[in-house]
C-alpha cells in the first residue's frame, strides 16, 4: 500500500493546502481534532505524527512548543511539511519531517511522549506493525490519537439506502489524483483489536456524524446557516455510543500501557 500511497500524495502536495485545505468541512473536523492536540500534548512534549501530510497539525503543535518527528510515506508530503515549518519561523529541531512510512516507527529513537495520526493517515497502513512500533517507542501512559476514515458514515449510508446512489465505502479503492489507493475501513473495536494490548482506549468519537462529507463543499457554501447548525449539533452527540462509530472518521484516544 506505500507504494501506490506515495505516487498519490506526491501527486496531490502541491495542491493539497489550496484545496482540501481550505474545505470547510475539512476544516471542522481538523479545529476538533487539534483541540485533542492541545490538551493531549503539552509544552515541551516530544512526540511522533504518523502521516503527516503537509504539516498542518504538526506545525501547530511546534508553535505551541511541542517537539514533533513528523512521518510521511510521501516525499512530496513531507518537503511541504520542512517548507511550511520554515515559512513559519520554527526553529530547527521543534519539527523534524522525516520520510517514513507509519509501519516503520519502530525504528525511530525513543522514547517519545505521545503520537497521532489525523484523516485517515492509517487506513493506508498495517495498524498491527504501527502498533506494535508504537508500542516499541512510546513512555508509558503516553496519550495516542487516532482520526480514521469510518467504515460507515451515517449521511452517506442515509443517501445510499433512500436513493441507491453511491457505493458502500471500502468496495472500491478510493482515488488520490487519480491514482487508486489501498486501503482499510476498521470499525473502532477492529482498530483497537489490531493496534495490540499495549494500549488502553478511554474514548471514541465522530467526526462528520451529521455533516457532510468533505465533498460536498459547494452545499455548505450554499447553506451556511445549516452547516452551522449541523456543526452544533453534531459537536453534542458526537460521544454517544449508538451512534460514535458511524462518523465519516472516527477518532480513538487512548495511551501506551503502563
Amino acid at each position: 500500500m506505500g507504494e501506490a500511497a506515495a505516487v498519490a500524495f506526491d501527486a496531490e502536495a502541491p495542491f493539497y493546502d489550496d484545496g482540501f485545505g481550505r474545505n470547510p468541512v475539512g476544516l471542522v473536523f481538523r479545529h476538533v481534532f487539534q483541540e485533542r492536540l492541545r490538551v493531549l500534548f503539552p509544552v515541551g512534549a516530544q512526540v511522533v505524527d504518523l502521516g503527516c501530510g503537509t504539516g498542518e497539525d504538526a506545525a501547530f503543535l511546534a508553535l505551541r512548543g511541542v517537539r514533533v518527528h513528523a512521518l510521511d510515506v510521501s516525499p512530496g508530503m513531507v518537503e511541504r511539511t520542512r517548507a511550511k515549518a520554515r515559512a513559519r519561523g520554527l526553529p530547527a529541531g521543534v519539527l523534524l519531517a522525516e520520510v517514513r512510512a507509519a509501519e516503520e516507527v519502530g525504528g525511530l529513537d525513543g522514547p517519545f511522549d505521545g503520537a497521532y495520526s489525523d484523516f485517515g493517515a492509517l487506513n493506508c497502513s498495517d495498524l498491527r506493525r504501527v502498533g506494535e512500533g508504537l508500542a516499541a517507542v512510546l513512555r508509558p501512559g503516553a496519550p495516542v490519537l487516532v482520526s480514521l476514515m469510518g467504515p460507515r458514515p451515517l449521511p452517506h449510508t442515509l443517501k445510499r439506502l433512500l436513493t441507491g446512489r453511491g457505493e458502500r465505502r471500502g468496495k472500491s479503492d478510493p482515488r488520490v489524483s487519480a491514482t487508486p489507493v489501498p486501503a482499510r475501513y476498521p470499525t473502532a473495536a477492529e482498530a483497537q483489536d489490531l493496534m495490540g494490548p499495549a494500549f488502553v482506549w478511554r474514548d471514541v468519537f465522530a467526526l462528520g456524524l451529521l455533516l457532510p462529507d468533505p465533498s460536498h463543499e459547494a452545499w455548505v457554501h450554499e447553506h451556511p446557516q445549516a452547516f452551522g447548525i449541523l456543526a452544533a449539533l453534531e459537536g453534542r452527540v458526537r460521544r454517544w455510543p449508538v451512534l460514535r462509530g458511524w462518523g465519516d472518521h472516527v477518532v480513538l484516544e487512548g495511551a501506551r500501557a503502563s
